[in-house]
């Protein structure tokens, strides 16, 4: 969804929205793959939908306004943002 933000639908059935942070896309390339890779590390830390949605719209982001993929320090930055 891009700058709209991100859904996640989990297994209950419940609908988890959140928005976009601000920043300046750079390159969107990996992006997606950083998301995923963040709600994992989310997930597999907490167990908690939200929690995970949050680091994984956090690592997308970051990856999204990096020039590469982002670094470790770059995510926890952005999860104020939520």
């Amino acid at each position: 969804m891009a700058g709209d933000g991100s859904l996640l639908l989990d297994e209950t059935g419940g609908c988890h929205k959140l928005g976009a942070p601000r920043g300046r896309v750079r390159n969107s390339v990996g992006a997606g793959d950083s998301m995923v890779a963040g709600f994992l590390a989310g997930w597999l830390n907490t167990g908690d939908y939200a929690a995970a949605h949050r680091m994984g719209a956090a690592a997308g982001s970051a990856t999204a306004f990096s020039h590469g993929l982002a670094t470790e320090a770059e995510v926890p930055a952005l999860l104020d943002t939520f």
